[in-house]
């Protein structure tokens, strides 16, 4: 199981999400940890480098990015953020 670690804007982004949506958004990135190999709506984010690849997950109208450090067992979420206002 990877451990997740939100960066201090990803924190920011999380708080000002509606609690309804907050929770589902923990529930998927939880699940995602749990099992990263079985299929979720993750995507490499375009023109990412290759040392260090960036991902985004789909949850709902929700995005978020994100780093895997598959050495260390870790998921480092960058952002989170709607569709409509969301950058990769």
């Amino acid at each position: 199981m990877y451990q997740i670690k939100l960066s201090r804007k990803a924190e920011k982004d999380l708080i000002k999400i509606p609690q309804e949506h907050r929770t589902h958004i923990e529930l998927a990135l939880e699940k995602f940890a749990e099992h990263p190999d079985q299929r979720h709506d993750v995507v490499k984010v375009r023109d990412s480098p290759k040392v260090a690849p960036r991902y985004r997950i789909r949850i709902g109208e929700y995005r978020a990015t994100f780093f895997i450090y598959h050495n260390l067992l870790l998921i480092e979420i960058i952002t989170i953020g709607k569709k409509n206002n969301f950058d990769y």
